[in-house]
């Protein structure tokens, strides 16, 4: 009997569950547990960046991904690694998301690692906003 060979999906394809997942068909996992899987982001904005995936498309294994999230980078600024972080989602074709599956990208912040002067925040992630009365 032929073994039955996964099927990975391709950037803005619709996964249905986490075994169609892009990042399985490209890499293994760095780390994963029971409900999420973290891999090196393919193409990452900076060293570091990483892809937490839940292995369900729930808000409990969604939550456990931000929450494995938020616990790696405040290990990473103890050990020095890093000064800061973010962490987001990409939600919809609309905000940017290209892989159809739910994931949380964490990207470590360095001291000084835009133009002097220049704030660094979230909202300066919508380059059309007024972000203005903020800064």
């Amino acid at each position: 009997m032929p073994s039955k060979k996964p099927i990975y999906k391709k950037p803005r394809e619709v996964i249905d569950y986490y075994e169609e997942c892009t990042w399985l068909g490209n890499d293994k996992p760095m780390f994963q547990n029971e409900k999420v899987s973290v891999f090196y982001d393919k193409y990452p904005t900076v060293k570091g960046h990483l892809l937490f995936v839940p292995k369900k498309n729930d808000v409990t294994h969604v939550g456990e991904a931000y929450k494995l999230a938020f616990y790696c980078g405040e290990q990473w600024i103890k050990e020095g690694k890093m000064d800061g972080f973010n962490i987001g989602q990409n939600i919809g074709k609309a905000a940017g998301q290209s892989i159809m599956w739910p994931h949380v990208h964490l990207i470590p912040r360095h001291k000084d690692d835009t133009k002097k002067g220049q704030p660094n925040g979230v909202r300066l992630s919508y380059p059309n906003g007024n972000n203005k009365g903020y800064y």
